[in-house]
């Protein structure tokens, strides 16, 4: 026959230490645990809280699982020391990390959490590189990853797009390179975060608005920082919303050994911002000069035609002209032919060879025997003057 045995009556606080004694007892001093940053926030005191969460395999559900992590101060400096020298890497939301800690009751408040005193930065790595190769891949299979390196820039490209931290020092540069070109640049810019959490949705919207105002190019520059600072630049919202717009996009993102995801899908990626408008003012003043060259070109072209049409017209002067010389020289020839041949009907000269002309009384010429009567009175002119007479006798 079994003995009902009551349950120990414990206070809350016995309870509490029951619990740390059995977690202590269960997993030690330290454990390594695996999990990606969320709501990372400063206290004054120097300490560091986030929460470590089990992202859930199915996009837009809640985490599978999630700790409250703590990072005293003492502890910071040497976590953050360590993430620096593996490569510039910092704790940022959505960075995946793997921490040592203890996992600590806090009676108190009855509640779980673990205090953080070391970090793997090879597996931050690690995962980065990892989760980077997978996205390239699947860019490259969706056909995304040239698409947008495939569209053609207008020239010039005088409208852009910009999308960047207004009043950044990025943003500084970036204007100040355009201001100093003195190209009529127009800028439409959009104020976008670049960093902290949810920072990647809020950049791909921010490319989406501003390519919805048809600019020729779009610039998304951002300054340096460390690889976490960077990370919203490897997002897959990022890369797929560059790849997809139909308005080419230059990116202009301060770090100068790797290039991100953002950067691999880009029409052209530039190290700095600086950089990324100087190419803008390169191709401005490109466009300028061929202008420029082509407006030479057709004066020198206009200056030539003006030149040989002038000597066209100088030659057809001279030609007109010695041809009209010819043409007036043979109707000279012409004209003194007819002259010497009219002088030769001079009825002076004929009569001057011997020949008479002999008129009627009314001065009709006397051409024949039968216009002339008895009695007719003839005056006939020779050379030397005119005779007088009278017809006596007309024969029959």
């Amino acid at each position: 026959m079994a003995l009902d045995i009551d349950p120990p009556v414990l206070t809350v606080s016995q309870l509490g230490e029951l619990v740390r004694e059995g977690l202590r007892t269960l997993f030690g001093d330290f454990l390594w645990v695996e999990g990606q940053v969320s709501n990372l926030h400063a206290a004054r005191s120097g300490h560091l809280y986030f929460d470590l969460v089990e992202p859930s395999d199915e996009p837009g559900q809640a985490p599978a699982a999630i700790f409250n992590v703590a990072l005293w101060r003492g502890a910071r400096t040497e976590v953050e020391r360590t993430l620096a020298e593996a490569g510039g890497l910092a704790l940022a939301d959505d960075l995946l990390i793997r921490i040592r800690a203890r996992l600590e009751f806090y009676a108190p408040r009855g509640r779980l959490q673990l205090i953080m005193d070391r970090i793997d930065p090879g597996f931050t790595l690690g995962r980065l590189a990892v989760e980077r190769e997978r996205l390239l891949r699947a860019l490259a299979e969706a056909g995304l990853l040239d698409r947008n390196a495939g569209l053609q820039v207008p020239e010039p490209p005088l409208r852009v797009g910009l999308v960047t931290s207004i009043g950044s020092a990025a943003h500084a540069d970036f204007s100040t390179e355009l201001g100093h070109s003195g190209l009529a640049f127009t800028v439409l810019e959009h104020d976008t975060r670049v960093q902290g959490e949810g920072v990647a949705d809020v950049i791909a919207e921010g490319l989406r608005v501003v390519a919805s105002y048809q600019p020729d190019v779009i610039a998304l520059v951002r300054g340096g920082g460390s690889a976490a600072d960077l990370v919203a630049f490897d997002a897959e919202v990022v890369a797929r919303t560059i790849a997809e717009l139909d308005i080419p996009v230059w990116t202009g993102i301060g770090h100068e050994i790797d290039r991100s995801i953002a950067d691999e899908v880009a029409h052209t990626a530039f190290k700095t911002p600086t950089a990324c408008a100087a190419a803008l003012v390169e191709r401005g003043r490109a466009f300028a000069s061929l202008v420029e060259g082509m407006r030479s070109e057709i004066v020198d072209r206009a200056r030539q035609v003006i030149e040989h049409s002038g000597q066209r017209q100088a030659d057809l002067a001279g030609r007109t002209a010695r041809a009209a010389r010819t043409a007036l020289a043979r109707h000279e020839e012409r004209l003194a032919g007819i002259t010497g041949r009219l002088r030769a009907l001079d009825p002076e000269r004929v009569l001057a060879r011997g020949w008479s002309i002999t008129r009627l009384d009314d001065g009709r010429l006397l051409r024949s025997v039968a216009e002339a009567s008895s009695g007719d009175r003839l005056a006939t002119q020779v050379a030397d003057g005119t005779v007088a007479s009278t017809v006596d006798k007309v024969p029959l």
